[in-house]
């Protein structure tokens, strides 16, 4: 045996003496998970129904918001028995969760169980809600679940690219896996980026298309080669553009699954199969793909349609029929090749990355940026980045009330140093922010549209 394949059993067998002693409850919900892959689409109904019925009572009897709305819509939490029914309920949207995020909270949440935290920001400014703590070990099963059908293991070596870089859990440093430094992609740093990465040796690349996209193109225009021994490439956080997914099959000629959700749901709301369709997790979600308002239909097959999400976990802040701001064509429900008995979504059309270019040629992330304009929630409702023209960005903000005009200073300056001196860029309040005839909001616009300037 070499020593790379004894180094690799060593950190195999301490994984799974690891999981057996500090994550046990994860190893159940994931073998539960397993187990289901293969169940009958009636078997799986009926678990997800049954969930449904428990989460629903369970809200209107604790959480004042949804008592109030289903009194409104005058449908009793009884007369919601399978997922069908929900379309006769209103959507939750993120300013729903800004308005009432304490009549949202269940009255019989105990304060062990709340895990505060926020959204991406990823349509907007993030939005603050809450977690229950104990749906924890199934999200934690849904991402070995990811893994196991990209085809490797916790307990291989992985490069992350997403979020800043920070340091790992013990189990990372055990197994050589990191957080990749941003700033060594952003700055096109390929001799550096290209040393760590060889370093680790990672087993697969796991994060943000963006970041993904910017290693893929310096591979490909370096001066010398990349010398990885990748098994698979994981996506998660944005939708993968074609484009990408071109350059990273030339750059490594490895696999490439994806992992679709949001911090907001209790574990991923679908996942790619080998047979590269989206199946989803029914086990933990509902999921519809449709209008969104009371009373209308769904999306037919193959038919494109607002993504809505019900979490049949969280107890603590349900999220019934939840928008997440995503487009995707409802699936046909028939066998997959793959085996798996899990209802798909046909394609996601949503949370693409973008990147504002400056006039020196410079690609800046709109994470990036998005992370600098979360800092200042408390200014605005929500934002657009608007480039019309290589040395000006816009960036279109809905202010709240009490907000003055020194808001436009601060946000400059927030941004000034990652776009540079050779950007102007000009902040300008609006009363909304238009959508798209799509109905999508991005974050960034390259022409803009007219809209009602206050």
């Amino acid at each position: 045996m070499t020593r790379p394949a004894r180094a690799h059993l060593v950190r195999s067998v301490l994984f799974q003496a690891a999981v057996r002693l500090f994550r046990a409850s994860a190893l159940q919900e994931f073998r539960a998970l397993r187990a289901l892959e293969r169940a009958s689409p009636a078997h799986l109904a009926a678990r997800q129904d049954a969930r449904l019925r428990a989460i629903v009572r369970w809200a209107y009897d604790t959480v004042p918001y949804y008592r109030r709305v289903m009194d409104e819509a005058g449908v009793p939490p009884g007369e919601i028995r399978t997922a069908a029914d929900l379309l006769r309920l209103p959507v939750l949207t993120r300013r729903d969760l800004k308005v009432s995020l304490e009549d949202l909270v269940s009255r019989s949440a105990r304060r062990r169980d709340l895990a505060s935290t926020e959204t991406s920001g990823a349509t907007g400014v993030p939005v603050r809600f809450y977690r229950d703590r104990r749906t924890f070990p199934f999200d934690q099963a849904s991402l070995w679940q990811t893994l196991a059908w990209a085809g490797v293991s916790p307990s291989d070596t992985m490069a992350v690219l997403r979020g800043n870089a920070r340091p790992g859990t013990l189990w990372y440093r055990m197994t050589g896996s990191m957080y990749f430094p941003a700033e060594l992609l952003f700055n096109q740093d390929a001799a550096a980026t290209f040393a760590l990465l060889e370093r680790i040796q990672p087993d697969f690349l796991y994060g943000h298309p963006s970041r993904l996209h910017m290693l893929a193109r310096m591979a490909l225009t370096a001066d010398r080669p990349l010398r990885l021994d990748l098994q698979r490439i994981i996506y998660t956080g944005e939708q993968m553009r074609e484009e990408t997914r071109g350059l990273l099959s030339q750059a490594f000629g490895v696999p490439i699954f994806g992992r679709y959700g949001c911090k907001e749901f209790s574990g991923a709301v679908a996942q790619t199969c080998a047979a590269e369709r989206w199946h989803i997790t029914t086990e933990g979600l509902v999921v519809e793909i449709g209008t969104g308002g009371p009373g209308e239909r769904a999306a037919a097959p193959a038919e494109r349609g607002r993504v809505i999400v019900t979490d049949l976990r969280n107890r603590v802040m349900p999220f019934i029929r939840y928008e997440m701001a995503d487009l995707a064509v409802a699936g046909n429900q028939g066998p997959c090749p793959c085996g798996c008995t899990w209802p798909v979504l046909g394609a996601l059309e949503g949370r693409a990355a973008e990147y504002v270019e400056t006039p020196t040629g410079r690609q800046v992330p709109c994470s990036m940026l998005q992370r600098r304009m979360s800092r200042h929630a408390d200014l605005l409702w929500e934002y657009q980045l608007r480039q019309e023209r290589p040395d000006e960005l816009e960036i279109w903000v809905v202010p709240r009330d009490h907000v003055g005009p020194e808001m436009a200073d601060v946000l400059v300056a927030e941004v000034r140093d990652l776009l540079g001196p050779s950007m102007a860029v000009r902040v300008v309040p609006v009363a909304a922010i238009p959508r798209e005839s799509s109905e999508k909001q991005p974050v960034l616009k390259t022409r803009p549209a007219p809209a009602e300037r206050t």
